[in-house]
């Protein structure tokens, strides 16, 4: 009975992670991405990640427990990635244009790759890793530039935050399905920015 408790608590206590695995995690992330933008995901293998991260492919395994492992890790690098740009838009004092904020959002390049991670691990059951908040950067990222471009607080930015993570992964699975231009997409982004707006400033006065 002790010799098991001692085990779960050893299995419990985090392993620590020298540099060289830092590195390789690192760079089997970045070669990831860097297939993402010519592969789709079940086309990059394992062999093609060790040769272009320049490691081994048993270092998947170890690190990440395996090939969908990195992929949530590479989800969760791409989410970071996008998050800091939606918090730059956000921050940007000379971009107060709500409709220009949502379209300069969809148009970044890390989002598809990190909706077609997402749809991947979906699939298969595997959320992207957990995250000490509860939410991923990403998401958080959303929400805190939804509530300052629109002025708008507590849950009607959550609201208003989860409309548009919705519409942009929608229109990325069934897009092409529905025949949807880019032109489209942006006009539709135009519209529901209108409407937030309105429902933020509130009905127009009514004339006397």
């Amino acid at each position: 009975m002790t010799i098991t408790s001692a085990r779960a608590t050893d299995e419990a206590v985090p392993k620590r992670r020298l540099p060289i695995q830092i590195a390789n995690e690192a760079r089997m992330i970045r070669a990831t991405i860097e297939l993402l933008e010519t592969h789709e995901v079940d086309q990059i293998t394992s062999r093609m990640i060790a040769e272009r991260s320049d490691t081994a492919t048993n270092y998947i395994s170890r690190y990440f427990g395996g090939r969908d492992g990195l992929l949530a890790a590479t989800a969760d690098e791409l989410g970071h990635r996008i998050a800091e740009q939606i918090d730059a838009f956000g921050n940007d004092p000379g971009s107060d244009d709500p409709r220009a904020f949502l379209v300069q959002a969809m148009a970044i390049p890390e989002s598809v790759m990190w909706f077609r991670l997402f749809r991947h691990l979906a699939g298969r059951n595997l959320p992207s890793s957990t995250h000490p908040g509860g939410k991923p950067p990403l998401i958080a990222a959303c929400d805190a530039a939804i509530a300052r471009v629109f002025r708008i607080e507590g849950e009607d930015a959550l609201f208003w935050s989860n409309v548009f993570v919705t519409y942009v992964m929608g229109n990325m699975a069934f897009g092409s399905l529905l025949g949807t231009t880019d032109d489209e997409s942006d006009r539709a982004l135009v519209r529901l920015a209108a409407v937030v707006e309105n429902l933020r400033e509130g009905p127009e006065p009514v004339a006397s």
